[in-house]
């Protein structure tokens, strides 16, 4: 049985929206974990003033499922590449200044590179200030997500099934939350000119992860309403917990979503 792997993410990140792959969301989060563990070594310091962050390649193949992928190293490669792509943050408050920016844009890493150093294959990342930022201060506010990356996310197959997961798992204290079908395609990174754009292949989608997770996550209760007054509003009730004692998230807390990551004050 593998060892599990927590990893403490703040739900500034589990509740943004990305268009990364599965490869993507995983160095993501082997990134963070990485971070994550110097920091609870008393070395956040260290991680600040570092410009880059040494990552050997066989934590990276073990955190991002690729032991047995003869082409791994193309496949992390592909990943570095995907988080580069700039991202855009709307009406965003900066936690470390309080500064409100009506448009913003940010990558998760500015550079990527590796080479081989005492016969290891070693990559270094400059994580963008930001999501260092956000990486090193998780615990500030107690604003933050306990999940499993292994071996719960990483047993999920699809991009979309990772990031339901994430999201749902930080309102696991809530009975339902209401999500529209706009503010969900946002979540999952879905096209505006997707067919998902229509009720009906949006509720199968939702019904395939929301099976997924059910068997292969601790969401177990985990279930799609299918009141018709929902639909009328183009709105989707995923029941979470229904033994939780709170009812419901507030509607700030379910839709304050940026165009692809959402950053709030501490």
């Amino acid at each position: 049985m593998k060892r599990k792997i927590t990893l403490h993410k703040t739900n500034e990140m589990t509740r943004g929206g990305d268009k990364l792959s599965v490869h993507g969301k995983r160095l993501v989060n082997a990134i963070y974990y990485l971070v994550q563990m110097n920091v609870n070594e008393g070395k956040s310091k260290l991680i600040e003033d570092l410009e880059y962050i040494p990552l050997e390649f066989p934590y990276l193949r073990k955190m991002m499922g690729l032991e047995k992928v003869e082409s791994y190293i193309k496949e992390i490669e592909n990943a570095f590449n995907e988080l580069q792509e700039p991202m855009q943050l709307n009406n965003f408050r900066d936690p470390r200044t309080n500064e409100l920016w009506q448009w913003y844009s940010i990558s998760i890493i500015s550079e990527a590179s590796w080479k081989i150093d005492n016969n290891k294959k070693v990559a270094k990342v400059a994580l963008s200030p930001l999501i260092k930022w956000l990486m090193i201060n998780t615990h500030k506010g107690g604003n933050f997500t306990p999940l499993e990356l292994i071996p719960t996310i990483n047993k999920l197959r699809t991009k979309y099934a990772m990031k339901l997961y994430e999201y749902l798992k930080s309102f696991a204290n809530y009975r339902y939350i209401d999500i529209s079908q706009e503010h969900l395609m946002k979540l999952l990174g879905i096209s505006k000119k997707s067919k998902y754009r229509y009720m009906s292949d949006m509720t199968i989608l939702l019904n395939r992860q929301i099976n997924e997770l059910v068997k292969k996550t601790d969401l177990k209760e985990l279930q799609l309403d299918n009141n018709p007054e929902l639909k009328k509003d183009k709105k989707f009730r995923i029941i979470i917990n229904p033994k939780a004692k709170k009812k419901t998230a507030t509607k700030e807390e379910i839709i304050d979503i940026l165009e692809v990551l959402t950053v709030k004050k501490f």
